[in-house]
């Protein structure tokens, strides 16, 4: 993958999960548009609307978010500077990413564009599968190695202090569902199919994928500095396979094996039952 980039970076091959009308748009010999395709790409939505709708639909999703959980708990929010409420944490992720995913659907069928394609919520190869399950199993590999040597916690407290509090209150089948599937689902359509299709343009390709996987990483400040490290390399590596295989639906599947990896950790260090 290189900044210069092949003629559809976004999309790079239509047999890799991207969708016959972005493979078509372009036949390499400089021949003229099928009319969909032409339609499709003049509707594209540009850099700067998409970063512009990125922070008004987050912003209303946050807003929504904050709104539930005040009803919820009547305003007396379990918020503390000494541990992490897990069904806090639940509640959030649960009401903030399908009001995130949500307002993106409505923004893309607003500019006219096939939700599934642009979002990239397309079918990948086993191919792709393999390759992304592959690398993501070396890279634990190497995270593994690194906090044995360095004498880092591979589990943060984070995770711990949402699990066993989210056990205590009984709210821990939601808070694995938000974790796991909810989570990942809402952060891939919001980084890696809006954002990514926004900002990746022809000969543009590395960059936002830097980009994009910052401010993905900005959103983990729970974490410490190791944590923050592991999203930051997952993340390029997430945006490597979105490119690779023009298919977001890829790059969910392997988010929520990365987070299902996580939870077994957690559970492994402090136990599912309480002891």
């Amino acid at each position: 993958m290189s900044e210069t980039g092949p003629a559809n970076p976004e999309e790079p091959a239509s047999g890799a999960g991207s969708s016959a009308i972005a493979a078509d748009a372009t036949d390499g010999a400089g021949a003229t548009m099928p009319a969909q395709a032409a339609r499709l790409c003049a509707r594209q939505i540009s850099q700067d609307a998409a970063t512009g709708w990125l922070v008004l639909i987050f912003v209303v999703a946050q807003a929504v978010g904050t709104a539930f959980v005040w009803i919820w708990y009547s305003g007396d929010l379990p918020v503390s500077t000494k541990s992490y409420d897990g069904t806090l944490v639940a509640l959030v992720t649960l009401v903030t990413n399908p009001t995130l995913v949500g307002l993106f659907c409505v923004v893309v069928r607003y500019r006219g564009l096939d939700v599934r394609e642009y979002l990239g919520l397309t079918h990948f190869t086993l191919r792709n599968f393999v390759v992304g399950l592959v690398t993501l199993v070396l890279l634990a590999g190497a995270f593994y190695l690194l906090s044995y040597f360095a004498k880092l916690d591979l589990v943060p407290r984070f995770q711990t202090d949402t699990f066993t509090s989210a056990r205590r209150d009984g709210w821990l089948v939601p808070l694995l569902l938000a974790v796991v599937l909810v989570g990942p689902i809402g952060e891939e359509i919001t980084f890696r199919g809006f954002l990514y299709r926004g900002w990746v343009r022809p000969g543009f390709v590395i960059t936002p994928i830097i980009l994009i996987t910052l401010f993905w990483s900005a959103m983990h400040i729970q974490y410490d500095w190791f944590g923050i490290l592991q999203v930051f390399l997952t993340g390029l590596l997430l945006g490597w396979l979105r490119w690779l295989s023009g298919s977001t639906s890829l790059t969910i599947v392997l988010h929520v094996l990365v987070n299902l990896e996580a939870t077994i950790e957690t559970v492994t260090k402090v136990g599912w039952a309480a002891s």
